[in-house]
C-alpha cells in the first residue's frame, strides 16, 4: 500500500498554507470557537499512520476547540500521540470500548473528545446512551412476529454460509493441489439484519462542556454526543441505519425536553451517522421532514428544542461544488470518495444564541459569526498530484485506486466537518 512521501507531505502543508480557505480549513479566531467531528480511520497503533499523516491530523486538531473523534481503537497509543503533537493546550476525554464484549470479536472502538482548555470548560457529566433492558424486552415482545421471521431467515443464511464454507474448503484443496486454475473466494458471513431498532451497535458517548464567554456573559452549555452508527451495504441494513438514526434523534429530543432534569439544556450531536443518500434529494427530504416534525413540536411546546442539522443544507458558498442530480447546489460529501454525507453535526438548542436552521442560508457571511464547513483534504491532494483544475471524476479507475491508496488508511476515508460559533458576549 502506497502513501505520500515526506517531501510530498511538505508540499501538502505548503499548499494548505497558501490558501486554507480553498480547502475549507477553519481559521482559529479569538472571537469564535470551532466544534468539529472527525472519523479518523482506525486510530490505534502509532505505527499504522505515517509521520506526515500525524502532523496533518495534529494541525487540524490545533484549528479546533472541541473535536469529536470516531474509530479510536482499543489501543490508545495513537490518540495519546496525536494529543501530544497538538500540545498541552488540549485536554482529552475518551470512552471505554463499545461495539463488542472486550476480548471477543466485534466492532470494537472507542469514542473521544479533544478540547482546548482556554476556550472550552469540561463539566461533570460523562455517560453513554443505551436503551434499558425493559425497553428491549418490550420491543421484542410487541414485535415478536417480525423478529421471529428475521430469526428464521437468519437460520437459512447461516445454513447457506456453512454450505459455502464446506465447498470453499473442497475447492481450495483442489486449487492448492494444482487440480484447477480457478482460485476460490472465501465466503463471508452475511450480516444479521434486524427488522426494527433494538439497541445501538455502538453506544454513543456523551460529555458535558461549556464554551467560555468573551466578557461578562453566560457561557454556552451543552451535552456533546459523539456517535458512530451502523454501517452496511445491504438494503435491509440501510433501513436499519435509518431506524438507528431516528432512535438517536428520539432519545436526544426527548431528553432535551426534560429541562428540570438535564444537566445542560442544549445538546450537540457530532459523529459519523452513516446516513445513506442513494438518492440525495429524496433521502435528504425524508430526513429533513423528520427534523421539521421535531421543529414543529418546538413551536407548540414550551420545553422542546430547536433543531439544526446544517450538513443537510447546501452551504451558500461551497454548495455548488457538490451538485445534486438536478444541478442545484448540494450538501458537502464528507467521505473521501465524495459520494456520501455520512458525517453530521446536529444542534438541539434552547439557548436563542445558538443557530437554528434559518441561519444556514447566511453561514459565513460575516467573519467570526456562525459558519459551517468541511476540511476538503481530497481537494488538497488532487491539487498536489493533478493540479488545481483537476476533478476526481476525471481520473481513470487505476488512477483513482492509486490516489485513494495514498491516504484512505494512512489519514482517513472521511473528511472532518466543523461549525463555527461566535463566543458568548454581553451584546448577544
Amino acid at each position: 500500500m502506497g502513501e505520500f512521501s515526506p517531501e510530498q507531505w511538505k508540499q501538502i502543508n505548503a499548499l494548505l498554507d497558501q490558501d486554507p480557505k480553498r480547502y475549507g480549513f477553519p481559521e482559529q479566531r479569538a472571537d469564535s470557537v470551532i466544534l468539529s467531528s472527525f472519523n479518523i480511520r482506525k486510530l490505534g497503533k502509532v505505527k499504522n499512520k505515517s509521520a506526515g499523516a500525524f502532523r496533518l491530523l495534529a494541525r487540524y486538531v490545533q484549528a479546533t476547540d472541541l473535536l469529536a473523534i470516531q474509530e479510536i481503537q482499543d489501543d490508545l497509543a495513537a490518540l495519546g500521540f496525536l494529543k501530544s503533537l497538538a500540545g498541552d493546550a488540549f485536554g482529552m476525554a475518551v470512552s471505554d470500548v463499545t461495539g463488542a464484549i472486550p476480548g471477543r470479536p466485534g466492532l470494537v472502538e472507542r469514542l473521544g473528545f479533544l478540547f482546548r482548555w482556554s476556550t472550552i470548560e469540561r463539566t461533570e457529566v460523562a455517560s453513554d446512551i443505551s436503551y434499558d433492558r425493559s425497553a428491549v424486552q418490550k420491543n421484542l415482545l410487541t414485535r415478536r412476529e417480525d423478529f421471529n421471521t428475521a430469526l428464521k431467515e437468519r437460520e437459512q443464511e447461516i445454513a447457506e454460509f456453512e454450505r459455502k464454507k464446506l465447498q470453499y474448503a473442497i475447492d481450495k484443496e483442489r486449487y492448492d493441489n494444482g487440480e484447477t486454475d480457478d482460485k476460490p473466494s472465501r465466503p463471508s458471513m452475511p450480516p444479521f439484519k434486524l427488522p426494527h431498532f433494538l439497541t445501538f451497535i455502538r453506544s454513543p458517548y456523551c460529555c458535558s462542556f461549556k464554551v467560555k464567554p468573551l466578557g461578562p456573559a453566560e457561557p454556552y452549555e451543552f451535552l456533546a454526543i459523539n456517535a458512530h452508527l451502523l454501517y452496511g451495504d445491504a438494503s435491509k441494513q440501510k433501513l436499519e441505519r435509518q431506524l438507528e438514526f431516528e432512535a438517536l434523534l428520539d432519545w436526544i429530543y426527548t431528553r432535551a425536553k426534560k429541562l428540570e432534569y438535564t444537566y445542560h439544556d442544549n445538546f450537540i450531536l457530532l459523529g459519523d451517522l452513516n446516513l445513506d443518500f442513494d438518492d440525495p434529494e429524496e433521502d435528504r427530504a425524508r430526513i429533513e421532514n423528520k427534523i421539521k416534525e421535531i421543529d414543529q413540536d418546538f413551536l407548540k411546546s414550551r420545553t422542546g428544542a430547536r433543531v439544526n442539522f446544517p450538513f443537510f443544507d447546501a452551504h451558500p458558498e461551497y454548495g455548488t461544488g457538490f451538485p445534486l442530480k438536478s444541478g442545484a447546489p448540494g450538501p458537502f460529501r464528507t467521505t473521501a470518495r465524495l459520494k456520501d454525507t455520512y458525517d453530521q453535526i446536529g444542534i438541539f438548542s434552547h439557548d436563542p444564541r445558538l443557530p437554528d436552521h434559518t441561519a444556514n442560508r447566511d453561514a459565513g457571511a460575516v467573519e467570526g459569526q456562525y459558519d459551517y464547513g468541511m476540511f476538503n483534504f481530497v481537494r488538497l491532494f488532487l491539487d498536489l498530484l493533478y493540479g488545481p483544475q483537476s476533478e476526481l471524476n476525471q481520473l481513470s479507475s487505476s488512477e483513482r485506486r492509486a490516489f485513494f491508496a495514498l491516504f484512505e488508511h494512512d489519514l482517513s476515508d472521511h473528511m472532518p466537518i466543523w461549525v463555527r460559533l461566535p463566543k458568548p458576549r454581553p451584546e448577544m
